[in-house]
């Protein structure tokens, strides 16, 4: 798989079981079984990826909402992003 970009959209994959537990997001990938469990501005992604979004866009609105520099925010947030598509709880919309 090619390196994700900040053009490409993603959103939750549709079957993903989750709760939210006093800010924190813990989740079950249904095919696998294994639980996931994210905190801060993963869970802010996880509520931002309800609807479609392009990476940039998260990018945006977390250093928006957060005291971050916009390079490390970037690189966080891709590698957050692919974290997600690799444990196939989020996909990449055409």
């Amino acid at each position: 798989m090619s390196p994700l970009t900040l053009t490409q959209r993603l959103v939750r994959k549709p079957d993903q079981i989750f709760t939210d537990m006093d800010g924190d997001t813990v989740m079950m990938e249904p095919e696998s079984g294994r639980y996931f469990g994210i905190s801060g501005t993963g869970s802010r992604i996880w509520k931002l990826l309800e609807q479609p979004q392009t990476v940039n866009a998260i990018i945006e609105t977390i250093c928006a909402e957060y005291e971050v520099d916009i390079e490390q925010c970037e690189a966080d947030t891709l590698a957050f992003c692919q974290s997600l598509l690799d444990n196939q709880l989020a996909e990449i919309q055409a």
